[in-house]
């Protein structure tokens, strides 16, 4: 849920006990009591289900053989092939941005056809039911988490009134053949040459100073004008309009190295990574894919106004996922960035630019140098975490460690974004609408700076990688 009062208003009255700790040189007890100056934790980033293609008329012993997978990231598309009882089968995946959905399409030489069952589960509570070709599951996400490294035994509180609320769409379209809804809330599929299932989700998050129960969007109308609109175009359609918005975004940039030994490139990725790794086998197109593999993660998570790419993006399958799957801004948000610009994603910015901006606001930064720093000018500040909502304060609800939980420096840096992205474009309109959040930052640095022997410092500072002995 988003921010509602600060957790530890007074924090900011410990700052002159601190400054006078390290002024004696006294750093356990400043160490000691950076404690005080610790608030709420940020929320878990949730895994939304999985989807299941159960086929049924393979019984046990089938011979699968041939097996290939592959990631195309030339057009952001997913494949597998095999054989199965001597016959080839397919799978294609992708992620529609234009039309807000995943693609499956699977087919089969099998005289007999695709004969599956079509389940979707979810981690969350939630519930399912089928109708015609179509699974719909409704749930919601934790309104409150903690991270997985705390010591609370209860990690997650769901409430059906509070939290945010999803809506999934699951469709099957079959060539040939029939799909049937179960009871059980599954479809059944028999006899399809091949079968397109599209998958559409939407949910109440309407912003991050937005209740997402109270005050969401209109998740189910929006699920369902989705599905139908993507039904309606059909697979080709889809992949089509699929790869044209993502290759107007990766064609941009290309990189050329060298050329490697036919002999290595014709061995899987994973051969080749290995082989670099442990002999220094020269690998030029091994190290172009990996920079292009950095572009088309961003491309991939970088498109939702306001909500930047994450730890583990879109790719998350934890309940509980390392570090909460959240924003670390101490250098793993930034670093998610920093090829944004020099290699000619500068749309793909916007997101964390304005993330920025909430992050600056009085509700969010604002508040936080106020009542935790006691730096009261109009600046902002950040601590080392961060989530969907916005979340500045230092973390740690007294008890996280203040080598990170402490950490002040977020928002400046975070904030030279800002700069970077006008230098690349030049664009004063934006740099005019971003202003307030780049001269917030500064304002906040110049009232929490401190003389000492004729230099100005931070004072206290931590270092998220150092730990005081």
């Amino acid at each position: 849920e988003p921010e509602s009062g600060v957790t530890t208003p007074d924090a900011y009255t410990a700052i002159p006990e601190i400054r006078a700790a390290l002024d004696r040189e006294d750093y356990r007890a400043a160490d000691s009591l950076q404690l005080k100056v610790q608030g709420h934790y940020t929320d878990n980033y949730q895994p939304l289900g999985t989807l299941i293609v159960d086929y049924i008329n393979r019984p046990a012993g089938t011979e699968v053989k041939d097996y290939n997978r592959k990631l195309d990231i030339s057009r952001s598309l997913a494949s597998a092939s095999y054989t199965a009882a001597g016959y080839p089968v397919t799978s294609e995946y992708f992620a529609s941005a234009p039309d807000s959905v995943i693609v499956v399409r699977l087919a089969t030489a099998d005289p007999a056809g695709i004969a599956a069952i079509v389940k979707l589960d979810s981690q969350l509570p939630h519930s399912t039911v089928a109708t015609g070709d179509e699974i719909t599951s409704t749930g919601y996400a934790a309104w409150k988490s903690y991270p997985v490294y705390t010591g609370f035994a209860q990690k997650h509180f769901y409430d059906p009134d509070r939290g945010t609320r999803f809506r999934t769409i699951v469709k099957a379209i079959p060539d040939g053949g029939t799909v049937k809804a179960t009871e059980s809330g599954e479809l059944k599929v028999e006899g399809a040459r091949a079968l397109t299932l599209i998958l559409t989700n939407v949910t109440s998050f309407n912003g991050f100073n937005r209740n997402p129960a109270t005050e969401g969007r209109d998740y189910k109308t929006l699920a369902r004008r989705r599905i139908d609109a993507a039904a309606s175009k059909g697979f080709a359609a889809l992949q089509a309009d699929h790869e044209a918005d993502y290759k107007r975004l990766f064609d941009r940039v290309t990189l050329d190295l060298g050329t490697t030994d036919p002999a290595i490139a014709a061995l899987p990725t994973d051969v080749q990574l290995r082989l670099y790794t442990d002999s220094a086998q020269v690998n030029p197109d091994l190290e172009e894919l990996y920079f292009q593999f950095g572009r088309y993660l961003l491309i991939s998570s970088s498109r939702t106004p306001g909500v930047p790419a994450n730890l583990q993006g879109l790719w998350n399958e934890s309940l509980l996922p390392p570090w909460s799957s959240n924003y670390t801004t101490n250098i793993n948000l930034e670093e998610n960035y920093w090829h944004a610009e020099v290699t000619n994603l500068s749309e793909l910015h916007r997101p964390l630019l304005q993330f920025i901006s909430n992050l600056s606001q009085p509700e969010s930064g604002q508040a936080t140098a106020k009542y935790y720093y006691g730096v009261d000018n109009g600046g902002w500040s950040l601590g080392q975490n961060s989530d969907i909502w916005a979340t500045t304060n230092p973390v740690g609800l007294n008890g996280g460690h203040p080598s990170w939980a402490n950490w002040t420096m977020g928002g400046a840096w975070l904030s030279t974004h800002i700069w970077d992205h006008y230098l690349f474009t030049q664009d004063k309109d934006y740099l005019r609408e971003y202003y307030p959040a780049l001269k917030g930052a500064a304002l906040f640095c110049l009232d929490w700076l401190v003389e000492h022997d004729g230099e100005l410092i931070t004072s206290p500072g931590t270092s998220p990688e150092n730990l005081f002995y």
